[in-house]
């Protein structure tokens, strides 16, 4: 995969974010010369050192225009978006403007000979009628997130069809590991076992494929570096209960007593994905769940270090 994307110019949209401020270093390894674009409303708080931003809100139509005319790129990253289902249901009119208002706008004013990706997520499948879930399975979500992330897709397919686009959509699963904050499943329970001395659960039987980073950028930069079109899923099709990874925690730091709170999880109950379309890119999964909690740990470490 070296210099996939040597020569060509990528525009990154939600570059201080988890997922672009990991992904920036392998673009500038591939050999791209690199357009670095958000808003800054997630960023990770940690990003010093990282990429030089243009400070771009793609719910403007006018400054994602101005971005093209400045940038001219051959390939579109869009990875921005409110990802977080708790404050798309919080604050619905803003998922909406960011995730199908941005997504329309960055697709109607890009470059028509531009490949464009979107990244999706696997809460469009909703509850699965089967498992492993695979591209074909319907969409069945209708939390307010999955809803945006739908329609974005459908956006996408629009373009495809009448404007002949050439589009990439990626349904990520469950992405962890060194950067990633909030009230997300992984950063949550190690945050709370490294400085309450417990971890909470809302519903230990809940399941998720759980995919370090680093593997993610890697399956974007094959679906980028590709001249494969339509709909691909991102995980490492293996499922992870909450309880087990609880557990996993747990034992990693000393054996941390867990409470199961039996509160209903968000979203679907079971996420296990069929990644067979993307492992015919050559992808496959290099750094194992184990280590990736290990890598998460240590990150973590380090941020509450320097709190």
């Amino acid at each position: 995969m070296a210099g996939a994307l040597a020569g060509r110019t990528v525009l990154v949209t939600g570059a201080a974010g988890f997922l672009g401020t990991t992904l920036h270093p392998r673009l500038l390894a591939e050999g791209a010369r690199v357009v670095s674009a958000d808003n800054l409303s997630f960023a990770r708080p940690d990003r010093a050192g990282g990429p030089e931003i243009r400070p771009v809100d793609i719910r403007d139509p006018k400054a994602v225009e101005a971005l093209y005319a400045e940038s001219r790129p051959d390939l579109v990253l869009h990875l921005a978006a409110v990802a977080n289902p708790r404050t798309c249901k919080k604050d619905f009119p803003l998922a909406f403007d960011v995730n199908v208002g941005g997504t329309q706008h960055l697709l109607r004013y890009a470059p028509p000979g531009a490949r464009f990706f979107f990244m999706s997520s696997a809460a469009v499948y909703g509850e699965p009628l089967y498992l492993p879930l695979d591209e074909g399975h319907p969409r069945r979500g209708k939390d307010p997130y999955t809803v945006t992330k739908i329609i974005g897709e459908d956006l996408c397919q629009n373009y495809v069809e009448n404007y002949q686009r050439s589009v990439v959509v990626a349904r990520n699963f469950n992405t962890f590991g060194a950067g990633q904050t909030g009230d997300y499943i992984v950063p949550q329970l190690i945050r709370q076992a490294l400085t309450e001395g417990k971890i909470e659960l809302w519903d230990p039987r809940t399941v998720r494929d759980l995919t370090y980073v680093d593997n993610t950028v890697d399956a974007i930069v094959r679906l980028a570096a590709s001249d494969r079109t339509g709909i691909f899923n991102i995980g490492s099709g293996r499922g992870v209960t909450v309880g087990e990874l609880a557990q996993t925690v747990s034992r990693k730091l000393g054996d941390v007593p867990i409470v199961d709170l039996k509160k209903p999880a968000l979203g679907s109950p079971l996420l296990i994905s069929n990644n067979q379309r993307l492992k015919e890119l050559g992808w496959s999964e290099r750094v194992g769940f184990a280590e990736g909690v290990d890598r998460t740990i240590a990150w973590m470490r380090g941020i509450l270090a320097a709190a």
